[in-house]
């Protein structure tokens, strides 16, 4: 097929009415907007209703200025093609990052990338061009009919029988507009550039750029589109790094990025941190449970080593009920190929037991019970420090500030924070005294 920049309206919109069929895997991308109204445009154009042909190019417009597309190729369809078949979890990408082979899934999308490469240099101009090509074409044909009258009076003067015009018999054909709008709608906003930040993005950018550069066609890329999804998944765990459990769904977190002011307990940190590390590597996958009082920092403590890992993806699962809910959540994790950290807070866990722990997942609780149960061999207790302990994090938390104190004043503080709290003496209440004394 010729560039569309180069044909004419019916067979630009021809063209366009024979490729959208042809999705198979990705057929849920004509379900979205921008192809529906794509659609009626086209339609519209080759029924001569030159109305809702102009409606649906600026409509189109609307939704990709509107839909949740990311901005990072410059134009807006262009983004629009590249989300759907990247970001989204449609079947193919499930598949790869799964590693499941199935080969008709895998000839589907080499079809729909044929498909998407074919459509990708569609304009806003050029579909505003095909729509004033059909104006103008309309409009010359319906001169000849506004000579009829002057047929007939002809035909009377010369004894001669009547012939009807070249499109008389014609089914009418929707009123044309007196004018359009002169300007076509611009889908173009910038240069190649990722404006915004995901978790995959060093892998994200290779493919943006690979795809767009690309003089062949996509199909020919299939096999680079299964290797993407089989090392960095798929779906939302392209984008985050961070997520909540909740209500048996997966929802976004904030980067916390609180490791700036923590550990204090630093030997305790350590062991857990380098039980994460030698789950990354594969060594080990041993469930691990951290005990402490309130006020230990356990919570704190397990955001600490999301941050301090930024390769393994964290699912916080505060209030897990039941093994249930808790399988439902592994049922997810277990088709990605990425490696999780799951932290249970605030979860009963007397009785404990998972019966099977995907292998790329990091089973992870944090808990006021003081004796490990089930499923959790590895066990990491926070103990309440000394006084002189006491005083180090409290030290350490002002030494962080830039906050100069005599040793002698900041021991002082937490006597007098021990007798005021009989004998609280935990993370939260270090963070506290040194609060106090930074005021």
């Amino acid at each position: 097929m010729r560039d569309f920049h180069e044909c004419s309206w019916s067979e630009g919109t021809e063209a366009v009415m024979a490729l959208l069929p042809r999705l198979t895997v990705l057929r849920g991308m004509l379900e979205a907007k921008p192809m529906r109204e794509l659609k009626r445009l086209c339609e519209a154009v080759i029924d001569g209703d030159i109305r809702t042909a102009a409606d649906a190019c600026f409509s189109m417009t609307s939704a990709l200025l509107r839909g949740n597309y990311r901005r990072m190729s410059g134009d807006l369809f262009k983004d629009f093609i590249l989300h759907k078949l990247l970001l989204e979890p449609h079947p193919f990408a499930r598949m790869a990052a799964s590693n499941r082979l199935d080969e008709a899934l895998y000839n589907g999308i080499k079809d729909d990338m044929d498909v998407l490469y074919s459509l990708r240099e569609l304009t806003g101009e050029t579909l505003y061009r095909f729509i004033q090509d059909r104006y103008k074409e309309l409009r010359q044909k319906t001169r000849p009919n506004r000579d009829s009258a002057a047929r007939l009076a002809e035909a009377a003067w010369g004894g001669s029988a009547v012939r009807p015009a070249e499109g008389d018999n014609m089914l009418p054909q929707p009123a044309l507009p007196v004018f359009l709008p002169a300007g076509a709608p611009s889908w173009h906003y910038g240069e190649e550039e990722l404006r915004d930040s995901y978790a995959a993005d060093e892998a994200l950018e290779e493919m943006y750029h690979r795809l767009l550069e690309s003089e062949l066609d996509w199909s020919t890329m299939a096999e680079d589109v299964w290797n993407f999804f089989a090392a960095y998944g798929c779906g939302a765990f392209l984008k985050e790094r961070l997520f909540m459990w909740r209500r048996g769904g997966l929802f976004p977190m904030d980067d916390l990025r609180i490791s700036g002011a923590f550990p204090l307990m630093e030997n305790e940190y350590r062991v857990c941190l380098d039980h994460c590390i030698a789950f990354m590597r594969g060594d080990s996958a041993e469930p691990m449970m951290i005990t402490g009082g309130e006020g230990m920092g356990k919570t704190t403590l397990l955001f600490s080593l999301a941050d301090e890992l930024p390769e393994m993806r964290f699912v916080y699962a505060p209030g897990v009920r039941n093994m249930t809910e808790l399988c439902s959540l592994f049922n997810i994790l277990k088709d990605q190929p990425l490696k999780f950290m799951v932290a249970l807070d605030d979860t009963d866990i007397q009785g404990f037991a998972v019966r099977t722990i995907p292998v790329n997942v990091l089973l992870v609780a944090a808990s006021g019970q003081r004796t490990a149960g089930g499923v959790f061999t590895k066990r990491v207790i926070l103990a309440q420090p000394r006084l002189d302990g006491f005083a180090d994090m409290v030290q350490r938390l002002l030494d962080a500030e830039g906050v100069n104190l005599p040793r002698e004043i900041v021991r002082s503080a937490c006597v007098d924070h021990q007798v005021d709290s009989k004998g609280e003496l935990t993370v939260a209440a270090a963070v506290a005294v040194a609060e106090s004394l930074k005021g």
